[in-house]
């Protein structure tokens, strides 16, 4: 289930691993994860439950706005092209 959000849950993160102080920093992982892996997958760690809901939706209005670029670019397709490829613009 690439980009979507699958679960919000209680967790204590490993040793060492930082935390997200700001929505900026944990945005800024999601973004780097996208440039990186071409999605936003991944287990993002933030300090509390609202946090995490306002992250979770961020990261749902990603997946709708990527949806909706692609759907128009797919309409605008000229008839009869064979072929669709959302990494070429």
């Amino acid at each position: 289930m690439h980009n979507l959000v699958t679960a919000i849950e209680r967790a204590v993160p490993p040793a060492g691993t930082a935390v997200a102080a700001t929505p900026l920093e944990v945005s800024t992982r999601l973004a780097s994860n996208n440039r990186e892996q071409g999605c936003i997958d991944g287990r993002y760690w933030v300090a509390d439950a609202e946090s995490a809901r306002i992250f979770a939706t961020l990261c749902l209005e990603f997946t709708r706005a990527t949806a909706e670029k692609r759907l128009a670019a797919v309409e605008k397709l000229p008839a009869g092209r064979p072929d669709y490829d959302a990494g070429q613009g």
